[in-house]
């Protein structure tokens, strides 16, 4: 193998290391394989430009035009024009990444593979490839070849996971390091003959200097990349710690991949975090919403908590606005493992916090309450491996008791909201005018039921207005867990009903092994509206249409309770904690069916663990297509070679064309074994060149080329015996370029398409 080809190695090396590194901020999927893909055909633009003298602009020019094409190919092949960009797709396109970027205000490694995130990956490996292309091969700066990879990795690392960074970072630095030494090995080797490559191959004594040289430089940047991380901050105590890390809060680094819930609810589409990780386990007894705080004060487009609420230690009982008078007493464990912020998760209400595994300086002093909601919070925030217990006080209520019961009297604040337009207000009349006649939670009712027709998705336009309840009511009627909370609450206050909006947590993944205990993780971050109720407290509703968020039971007629897909049922073999088939250990994937569907190329909110994301079902076919094009390659090539040598032999139709033929058969093997013949080159000194470098015995070689020449310029036939000869010279020749040629040599031999031109 050439020094050229061993840079160009070790630069795909590189590239590739960087591209696992994304492995530090994605969650899981199948993100490599459109980012691998494009690093090849960009590598592949890029040189074969240069093979054939196309300048710099143009190649960048060619290079950005393939990078359009086929993330066009890959995200938006629905819109496309038989794979060709169209308006509509590259609308597509733009809006994937507005997407990704209004997630990625919230969102905390590890992250879904959502189409923008997976887009802007595919982008930056192709502009690396194209990149360390042209620097190294062109303008012969390493390390401007390297620095896309060096920015992208620092990047990783910072608001990456950090699992099993040391690892990453030692093999991102031996592949860079390696890069660096073949680079420059190459350079030198294209200064002049003399000067001899990584392999020792060279005349002299100045081979032999050389070889030293590119030993040494190796050696030296296998000692640098092993010693290297012991310096860097990233692995000591964690200064590159921004996004992902919780180095500031005390906890060690490495116990747990945390995540971070937004305790904000919007009309307007901004996502919440919607990663797979672990974020606590739950003890108890029956399934429910697993509060973390809730919403009070709404400014027209963002649900808030209220300011300056006064604390207390939540040691003791807890006597919170609006607790419930007719309730029962609910018991829970929980273990944190990766959810951070100070807000700690709680089935309302709470009415007891102990703390029974305290981690460095958390106790129980450090967890303290709100009055007014309830909401608990620890001092310093959450950590890996804190336990606590907590008694809450859950509304018990069923639907003919809840039809029954009236709206209850609180603090004015809970039904204070900006009025509605002539539009939304017609269209609350409308929804709740056959409820009028009954009672309350009947007009309640009405509204889940309408809103419940509505689609959820996570692929919602963010677009700006002045009235977001018009444009989600009127307009897009499409939304995620946010939306949907945030507009009941609303239409409830506008009929005069108290409300809120709480954000937490669905119940999570129960197993047949331990059906009362939950798996929470950040894929079950919800939100929820609630609407007081004389004696019973806060009631919460469910207007999302979501899967995993089937309606309670109690707002659920007695004919219509018997659902599958209802967390919250307590009838036998019909949900509840342990029966629910999605619950269940082993059907945690489980597809599931419903309102839910993928606009454009996302899935909802919440539901990545279970669903497939669009670009990755077409990224699937062009993979497959992709292979079966490549097998059909590794057959086809090697059959086409030898069936051309078998034909040329056939077609000879004299000693002088048998013997041309046989030349021409030792000539193309020695092209992709050893060496091809000069333009210039007569055939006598071809043979004399392969032989004096030892690849082949010198002597045949040149019998060979002499009964060639006879056989080409002389001027009587080359007799039948000799041509005979040199059909057997020729097979000898090759059989001995066989055994002395290279793995690579080999490989090209059989597989490059360019044995395929020429005579």
């Amino acid at each position: 193998m050439g020094t050229e080809a061993r840079t160009r190695l070790a630069l795909g090396a590189l590239l590739v290391v960087t591209l696992l590194s994304f492995g530090q901020v994605f969650d899981r999927g199948e993100y490599p394989g459109p980012a691998l893909l494009g690093m090849i055909a960009a590598g592949i633009i890029a040189a074969g430009a240069r093979r054939i003298g196309i300048g710099t602009g143009l190649t960048l020019l060619g290079s950005a035009a393939g990078m359009l094409w086929y993330v066009v190919l890959v995200f938006q092949a629905r819109n496309s024009f038989y794979g060709l960009p169209t308006t509509e797709a590259l609308r597509g396109l733009l809006r994937s990444v507005q997407n990704a970027y209004d997630a990625s205000l919230v969102d905390y490694a590890p992250v879904p593979v959502r189409p923008g995130y997976v887009m802007l990956t595919v982008a930056a490996l192709w502009i690396a490839t194209t990149i360390g292309e042209i620097a190294t091969f062109r303008w012969r700066r390493p390390l401007l070849a390297s620095l896309p990879c060096v920015g992208l990795f620092a990047f990783l690392s910072v608001v990456g996971t950090r699992s099993g960074t040391t690892m990453v970072v030692v093999t991102f630095l031996a592949a860079l390091l390696t890069f660096w030494a073949v680079e420059s090995s190459h350079r030198l080797r294209s200064w002049g003959r003399w000067v001899a490559g990584l392999g020792g191959r060279g005349a002299g004594d100045a081979s032999e200097i050389s070889s030293r040289l590119a030993r040494r430089m190796g050696g030296a940047a296998l000692v640098a990349a092993i010693a290297a991380p012991a310096f860097l901050p990233a692995l000591g105590d964690g200064l590159l710690s921004w996004r992902s890390g919780r180095a500031g809060d005390g906890a060690p680094f490495g116990t747990a991949v945390g995540g971070r819930i937004d305790l904000l609810a919007s009309l307007r589409p901004t996502l919440v975090n919607q990663t797979g990780e672990e974020l606590f386990y739950v003890r108890a007894t029956r399934p429910s919403y697993w509060r973390l705080e809730s919403l009070v004060e709404f400014d027209g487009a963002t649900w808030r908590p209220l300011e300056g609420l006064p604390e207390q230690s939540a040691l003791g009982g807890i006597a919170t606005e609006g607790q419930p008078r007719i309730y029962t007493i609910q018991e829970q464990r929980y273990e944190i493992v990766g959810l951070q912020g100070e807000a700690m998760p709680a089935a309302v209400q709470a009415a007891r916090v102990d703390v029974t595994e305290p981690i460095r300086s958390r106790s129980e002093e450090d967890a303290t309450f709100h009055f007014r909601t309830g909401s608990l919070e620890m001092r310093g925030g959450l950590v890996p491996g804190l336990g606590y217990e907590v008694t809450s006080f859950v509304p018990d209520v069923t639907f003919r008791e809840l039809r029954n019961a009236r709206i209850g009297t609180t603090d004015p604040i809970y039904t204070e909201a900006p009025p509605v337009s002539a539009a939304v207000a017609a269209l609350v009349e409308r929804w709740t005018r056959g409820a009028r006649s009954g009672t309350p939670v009947d007009q309640l009712l009405a509204i889940q039921e309408r809103l419940r027709r509505f689609t959820y998705s996570t692929e919602v336009e963010s677009l700006a207005s002045s009235d977001y309840l018009s444009l989600f009511l009127l307009e897009t009627r499409t939304g995620y867990c946010q939306q949907f909370a945030a507009a009941f609450a609303l239409l409830a206050r506008h009929l005069g009903f108290p409300a809120r909006v709480s954000v937490g947590f669905l119940p999570g993944e129960t197993t047949v092994s331990a059906p009362d205990r939950y798996i929470v993780r950040g894929t079950h971050a919800h939100a929820w509206p609630e609407v007081f109720f004389e004696g019973y407290g806060w009631i919460a509703f469910e207007p999302t249409p979501r899967d995993l968020a089937a309606p309670p039971v109690y707002t659920t007629p007695p004919r219509q309770v018997f659902q599958a897909d209802n967390p919250f049922s307590d009838i036998p073999g019909q949900g509840g904690a342990g029966r629910n088939p999605r619950f269940l250990e082993g059907n945690q994937n489980v597809p599931t069916g419903g309102r839910d569907v993928r606009r454009g190329a996302e899935p909802p909110a919440g539901d990545g663990a279970l669903r497939r994301y669009a670009w990755e079902d077409t990224f699937a076919a062009i993979s497959r297509a992709l292979l079966i094009l490549l097998i059909a390659a590794l057959v086809a090539i090697p059959t086409l070679k030898s069936l051309r040598t078998w034909a040329a032999y056939r077609a000879a139709g004299g000693p002088d064309d048998l013997a041309g033929a046989a030349f021409r058969h030792f000539e193309r093997e020695a092209a992709d074994l050893a060496s091809g013949r000069g333009r210039a080159e007569s055939a006598a000194r071809f043979a004399h060149r392969l032989g004096s470098s030892y690849r082949v015995p010198s002597q045949p070689a040149t019998r060979l080329a002499r009964l060639y020449e006879r056989a080409e310029y002389g001027a009587v036939p080359l007799p039948e015996n000799l041509a005979a000869e040199a059909k057997r010279l020729a097979l000898d020749l090759r059989t001995r370029l066989w055994a002395s040629a290279s793995w690579w040599e080999r490989a090209r031999r059989l597989f490059s398409p360019r044995g395929l031109a020429g005579p």
